[in-house]
């Protein structure tokens, strides 16, 4: 896939994983994935290891340690998702007019852009970014690369509205898979991201909003054996099998859920 040179305005940007143990991270997702894991440090953002992970020497995702006094009050370990906005303000009031929340206020990150966290109304958090000098993972659809961004809600027509409003992407809701309603983000005439709502049961059962990251692998079989030999679990008894390919969520060993996909030929 050519590489890409920047993001327009709704489109997730960038990923990155706040976890327990960084030595332990690194190294679990280094030999899923083949990341090259270059640190850099992060004090001022009270981060300290931002190690960043490259894929044929382009940045691709991050990781770093959770602590205290830290700008995102994430409280385990979780994949985080950012949206590129050309207004980051300009943003954050358009959230909280349509029911959204401000969790962390803009915030400058040197000289690569500027940063906000909100959480909408279904209390799924997503990460704002507007772009100075980084604009993000701008490679896509390569194996150790994302593949694809997917919010998972507990009400798909207030998340529909919400990002609709928020945001300003254009949405086609139809059936796909085994699921009535999937809804496709679409920025400038492109696929961008997805939503779908949890089943009735997670929901009951108090299962949260949340995003999946996608990271595409060439060898799904291998991928589920390695996070299973290495402390992670497959969170499914045997891969999805789509038109678009093969994918199965996967929790890793300090507790962080993130998908792989194997794409159709």
């Amino acid at each position: 896939m050519p590489l890409l040179d920047q993001y327009e305005h709704g489109t997730p940007c960038w990923v990155d994983l706040a976890t327990t143990d960084l030595g332990a991270a690194k190294e679990f997702y280094s030999g899923l994935f083949d990341w090259n894991c270059i640190d850099e440090q992060m004090d001022d953002m009270g981060i300290g290891a931002y190690s960043m992970a490259m894929v044929n020497d382009i940045a691709t995702a991050t990781i770093y340690e959770l602590g205290p006094n830290q700008l995102r009050p994430v409280a385990k370990p979780a994949w985080n998702v950012y949206v590129a906005v050309d207004d980051i303000e300009a943003t954050l009031q358009i959230v909280q007019q349509n029911g959204g929340i401000v969790v962390v206020d803009t915030t400058k990150v040197g000289s690569a852009g500027h940063v906000a966290v909100i959480e909408d109304p279904t209390r799924c958090q997503t990460t704002l970014w507007q772009t100075d000098e980084f604009q993000g993972s701008l490679i896509r659809a390569e194996p150790g690369a994302i593949a694809w961004l997917e919010h998972v809600s507990t009400d798909l027509e207030q998340s529909v509205r919400f990002y609709e409003d928020a945001l300003g992407v254009r949405t086609v809701t139809a059936a796909q898979g085994g699921l009535d309603r999937y809804t496709t983000w679409i920025v400038d005439d492109n696929s961008v991201a997805g939503m779908f709502q949890w089943p009735d049961e997670m929901i009951s059962d108090g299962v949260p909003s949340m995003w999946f990251v996608y990271f595409q692998v060439s060898d799904l079989n291998a991928a589920v054996d390695y996070v299973e030999a290495n402390g992670g679990e497959a969170m499914a008894g045997k891969p999805a099998e789509t038109a678009v390919g093969r994918f199965i969520v996967l929790r890793d060993p300090q507790g962080a859920d993130f998908c792989v996909v194997e794409p159709a030929s």
